[in-house]
């Protein structure tokens, strides 16, 4: 209606009404003389609107005031509405649409002005991000609304990085945790060791991350996590996943899981790097219990393997993992590391295998 009223009041004081804007819940005993200012110190792009008229709304129980700008107006930089003492006053203009905003296009919009504000951008500056001349003259009618959403999306492409959403990710394998296993099922700790680690290097949101598990269960794994979320839509991806521990895992308590993980030493035989691999997996199952926190994960790993490395390994010495407990490296750096000075040591112990000495005797001499 208000929209209406904006467009009907133009037409009969046949100014453009994509010049104007009209401001409602104003209320009766407002002295008509300050509403231009306030108007005007509300926000810079309305500095230059200038008072039409006033018009008692028998329905509000308010004055709605038609304001003309000296260029169409720009939707998107009009306030939708205006505080002052006593609440606040809408604003429409004809970009506006009939029906209120969708709560998800203002979420949307609040969204994009905080993300420009840490860019140190406004949506004054969007020209300029679109490529635009600033100098050129605006345009007698302001924009569709398809034409905004068109702008918009170009000037996000510019500002913005793809989404890790929107990009191509491998699925999940299928659980079930039925007493029968669906085709392609496997067991439930390799699947929760290849889970888990596939979640952690995704870099999108926990609730996306959420939706790609559920994605890839069924039968009661799949009434796990939908009874978890009736008590708590929101529940983070580490829970489902504890949640699916306790239900299809070990039955095993947070002090036996991190025993087993003080006690494992490497083996007679083992490479290093194999047995790195091997308190992995034990170091991850002590995380999921509670027994390790993450922020210590990187510490707490370098001190096992130096206290279960074979006593005087010459990789243990190469690579002063000792010295280095202080600033631990990541499981990544690690085992880089390691596997490199295996693969030296092993070439050196080929060259050495490999190399024969020629000794001749060209004296007279026995």
């Amino acid at each position: 209606m208000a929209l209406h009223l904006l467009e009907d009041w133009c037409k009969g004081m046949n100014i453009n009404p994509r010049n104007c804007i009209l401001v409602t819940g104003v209320p009766e005993a407002f002295d008509e003389g300050a509403i231009e200012p306030i108007l005007r110190v509300s926000t810079e792009y309305l500095s230059k609107c200038k008072m039409r008229g006033r018009m008692f709304v028998r329905e509000e129980g308010a004055f709605a005031v038609l304001c003309e700008l000296p260029s169409a107006v720009e939707p998107l930089q009009v306030p939708g509405t205006i505080a002052v003492e006593d609440g606040e006053w809408t604003v429409i203009t004809t970009g506006s649409q009939p029906s209120p905003v969708p709560a998800s296009d203002v979420a949307f919009l609040k969204k994009m002005s905080a993300f420009l504000g840490k860019e140190g951008k406004t949506l004054a500056d969007m020209p300029g991000l679109l490529g635009l001349d600033p100098g050129v003259p605006p345009r007698e009618s302001a924009p569709s609304p398809d034409e905004w959403v068109k702008a918009l999306g170009q000037a996000l492409e510019k500002v913005m990085p793809p989404h890790p959403e929107s990009s191509p990710y491998r699925k999940l394998r299928l659980f079930s945790g039925g007493p029968t296993p669906i085709p392609g099922e496997e067991a439930f700790e390799p699947w929760l060791e290849h889970t888990t680690e596939m979640l952690q290097e995704w870099a999108v949101p926990d609730a996306e991350k959420r939706r790609r598990l559920v994605e890839c269960l069924r039968g009661p794994a799949l009434d796990v996590i939908r009874t978890l979320k009736l008590s708590n839509p929101g529940v983070k991806v580490k829970d489902c996943l504890e949640a699916l521990d306790h239900a299809f895992g070990r039955t095993e308590g947070s002090d036996d899981v991190y025993c087993k993980f003080l006690n494992a030493r490497q083996q007679k035989g083992e490479k290093v790097s194999a047995y790195i691999q091997r308190l992995e997996k034990l170091l991850q199952r002590a995380i999921m219990r509670g027994a390790v926190a993450v922020g210590q994960m990187d510490r707490t790993r370098l001190a096992q393997i130096v206290r279960g490395i074979q006593y005087q390994n010459p990789i243990l010495l190469h690579l002063r993992l000792r010295e280095r407990q202080d600033n631990p490296p990541s499981y990544s750096q690690l085992i880089k590391e390691v596997r490199e000075e295996e693969e030296r040591q092993a070439a050196g112990e080929v060259w050495e295998e490999e190399v024969t000495i020629l000794i001749a005797n060209e004296t007279r001499r026995d």
